[in-house]
């Protein structure tokens, strides 16, 4: 899902944390949180007061006690067929294994490691690219690290930076940060399960261009997602849990 917003919105950082990125290795998040699962979202673009529906995203998390494999399903009204992102990281963790990407407008897959090797098909230009890209630091997938966020361990005052890589022609390609600016204490009113405590986070990351954020509102008790709110340049969208 996060690649796809990202391609959509050309959302961007704010200025980076001073401290050393968190990167993959066991004990960095809590493993109690992350299980099999699978939601709905609705997402909506805001202008003035008044709410647009964009599409609904479906989202399966599968876990073994050795990988984690999240699927993300979005359907754009008026679309003829969904945008399928797929990652899997090592459930210890969370390295990267492998993420793909497919859509009416290109298709895309990447092997994690050193040297990320796979192919970019843009099926507009009909050109088809063979990835070997080197990196030199270990890192998160940039579709996994929406999923990871809930999985820290988050306290008042929580802040920290992340390794992310993502595969972008139109935007950067290797590895960029995400940061994770505040978190606070709140509460959110459920439609389906009434009025919950939540931790709200504000994030920022590299992905695309622009002056863009977005706040993640996440549940304290089993850390479900509820509601993500971004701001790409004065343009807003809210994303809610159906």
């Amino acid at each position: 899902m996060r690649s796809f917003i990202a391609c959509m919105l050309s959302l961007s950082c704010f200025s980076s944390i001073a401290q050393s990125p968190l990167t993959p290795g066991e004990n960095i998040f809590e493993k109690k949180w992350i299980r099999n699962e699978h939601y709905q979202m609705t997402w909506y673009a805001l202008k003035d007061t008044t709410r647009f529906e964009m599409g609904k995203i479906n989202t399966e998390q599968i876990t073994n006690d050795k990988q984690c494999l999240v699927i993300t399903r979005v359907q754009m009204k008026n679309a003829k067929g969904p945008w399928i992102d797929s990652t899997m990281a090592d459930i210890r963790t969370m390295s990267p294994i492998y993420h793909s990407s497919f859509n009416m407008q290109r298709d895309m897959v990447l092997h994690y490691g050193k040297i990320v090797t796979g192919y970019y098909e843009d099926k507009i230009k009909k050109t088809n690219t063979l990835i070997s890209d080197t990196t030199h630091e270990s890192y998160f997938d940039s579709n996994l690290y929406p999923s990871l966020l809930r999985w820290l361990p988050l306290s008042e005052g929580y802040k920290r930076e992340l390794s992310i890589y993502d595969y972008n022609p139109a935007g950067k390609i290797g590895v960029i940060k995400a940061n994770v600016k505040s978190v606070s204490s709140g509460s959110y009113q459920s439609t389906t399960a009434g009025k919950r405590d939540v931790w709200i986070l504000l994030v920022s990351d590299e992905l695309g261009a622009g002056n863009s954020f977005s706040t993640y509102y996440i549940d304290k008790t089993d850390r479900s997602l509820w509601k993500q709110e971004i701001n790409s340049g004065g343009r807003i969208m809210i994303i809610i849990r159906d």
